[in-house]
């Protein structure tokens, strides 16, 4: 009877031992998962909140259309600009209208007459 007594014993550590291997695997495997995800979250945090991440190149594409905005707004500018150099040089009628309307000037027998504003003390200037 004892060595029976030893046998089940016996069988019962091996069942024993063996949900224990089983616990392990299974700790082991959680503990991989855990790993995993957190290193997934600790890569997705960097590539989201990091200086050179997502939410800076969002910013940096903002940037990017204003300036582009701010190109085509100076390039019809520099467009009007050139059409109105062009025709300085080229219109003789123009050129005096704007030197008479910029310098005050007049021809011969002309009266210039000037309308000043007045602010709100009544003073013009």
């Amino acid at each position: 009877m004892g060595l029976r007594r030893f046998s089940k014993e016996l069988k019962y550590s091996k069942t024993s031992a063996g949900v224990d291997l089983k616990r392990r695997g299974s700790g082991n495997r959680r503990l991989f998962y855990v790993i995993l995800v957190s290193v997934f979250v600790i890569v997705a945090a960097i590539l989201v909140f990091n200086r050179h991440g997502f939410i800076a190149l969002a910013g940096l594409m903002g940037d990017v259309d204003r300036i582009s905005l701010s190109i085509d707004s100076l390039q019809a500018d520099i467009d009007s600009l050139e059409s109105e150099i062009q025709r300085l040089r080229s219109d003789s009628l123009y050129l005096e209208r704007m030197v008479r309307e910029i310098l005050g000037w007049g021809r011969e027998g002309e009266h210039i007459v000037r309308f000043t504003e007045l602010d709100s003390m009544g003073v013009s200037f």
